[in-house]
């Protein structure tokens, strides 16, 4: 058998990936709920700026092209965070579980919800990895799964999950390169060394997904941000990206804030980035 469709190797060549990766470097404990929780006040203002925007409507696009946009359709959306692909959804569908489980997360994802009038999605706070979709009663329950720029799909395990919490498409979208000059140059001054690359996920899902005999639909795109904000701001960024690497010391956060310091004006940062993502979408019923 041809190496395609082997998928022992892709189980093994995607979790070497991970190991070598920048996840693989975390510290024991540092990219659960704490680390989301820090996180959570950026995520919400940034989903409502311009690039968060042209993500949610690729994402609405894709949707819609699969049959995933139909009124009476239920929807999960694995690791939610503060609602910005959730609240859209719920404008579109019958209801959208959102899950994540970062409880600041949640509570802004509430908080819009009030804001804006909408009572059809119901908040579970719950690690993926600790979800029990019988004892939900969540398998084979949703018309569409979403596991959007989140973690919660790192394994075998995990993805075979969201296979079987869907009745018919699941949508996975991740970041299979993330450039941004300030977090390259600071890992070399923090941590010595290179930054390591983030794990191209959705290439091994892809293929695994092939090798289990679904067909999944694969695309790429290249984007790129500016963003001016305050220096301060900037810094805080900068110091949740190296949490679950290594301890925020005096001296780490020094580095930080002498690097942006040195190139902001009038306490403005000019904070540039640039992207590549994958959008991978497929039925849940396997091809003959």
């Amino acid at each position: 058998m041809d190496i395609i469709h082997q998928s022992s190797f892709w189980v093994q060549a995607w979790q070497e990936a991970r190991r070598q990766s920048l996840y693989g470097r975390a510290l024991p404990g540092r990219q659960g709920s704490a680390w989301w929780d820090r996180r959570a006040a950026g995520f919400a203002a940034r989903g409502r700026g311009g690039e968060a925007q042209k993500r949610l409507a690729k994402v609405l696009h894709l949707l819609g092209h699969h049959g995933g946009l139909e009124p009476e359709a239920e929807v999960l959306d694995i690791g939610c965070g503060p609602g910005n692909y959730a609240l859209a959804l719920a404008r579109r569908v019958k209801k959208v579980v959102a899950l994540d489980p970062s409880p600041a997360m949640l509570s802004l994802l509430k908080a819009r919800m009030e804001e804006e009038g909408i009572h059809n999605i119901e908040p579970v706070q719950l690690p993926w990895e600790e979800v029990d979709l019988d004892g939900l009663g969540w398998r084979g329950r949703f018309r569409v799964v979403l596991a959007l720029m989140t973690p919660g799909i790192h394994d075998v395990a995990t993805l075979k999950k969201m296979i079987d919490a869907s009745a018919g498409i699941c949508l996975l979208a991740g970041h299979l390169r993330q450039e941004e000059e300030a977090r390259r140059e600071l890992w070399s001054k923090v941590m010595g060394g290179p930054l390591p690359s983030l794990p191209e996920d959705a290439l091994y899902v892809f293929s695994l997904l092939y090798s289990w005999g679904y067909l999944p639909s694969l695309e790429l795109e290249l984007r790129s941000s500016s963003r001016e904000i305050p220096a301060g701001e900037a810094v805080e960024e900068l110091l949740n990206f190296f949490y679950p690497y290594t301890e925020l010391t005096e001296k780490v956060r020094q580095a930080v804030e002498d690097y942006v310091n040195a190139r902001s004006r009038d306490g403005i940062y000019l904070q540039k980035k640039e992207f590549v993502t994958a959008y991978l979408c497929w039925s849940v019923e396997i091809s003959g």
